[in-house]
């Protein structure tokens, strides 16, 4: 499923994780390819799918920051309502050092029989 999210927000600092029948909060990181966001767990995916998204001819620009995504259902508007928060100083640097760290640690957690990424130590 596409997030498209109602509203996208900066903030000081990132709210605990929550998930409760109403309302479910997951901190992870998110990438701006061009002008649309996406989501992510951990900084590893994220990246990765940055870094390939800005191969694309199509994609001039992309940026990573940590964040939070928040769904809650509104029962006003009798729907899920989804929110980005992204932390303020919370850009991921892209130097050769962190990219090559970053890509090696997402190489390593894939998993060929799963869409999941799991963290190696």
């Amino acid at each position: 499923m596409r997030v498209k999210y109602d509203h996208i927000i900066n903030v000081d600092r990132l709210k605990r994780q929550l998930d409760t029948p109403g309302l479910e909060r997951i901190n992870g990181y998110a990438v701006l390819l061009e002008n649309e966001w996406f989501w992510f767990p951990a900084v590893e995916p994220a990246y990765a799918f940055g870094r390939a998204g800005r191969m694309s001819v199509q994609v001039g620009s992309w940026r990573i920051v940590e964040a939070a995504t928040e769904v809650r259902f509104d029962y006003s508007l009798g729907r899920d309502v989804h929110s980005l928060y992204l932390l303020e100083g919370g850009a991921v640097s892209r130097d050769a050092d962190n990219d090559r760290d970053l890509i090696r640690g997402f190489a390593a957690g894939v998993d060929a029989s799963s869409s999941h990424w799991t963290r190696r130590r």
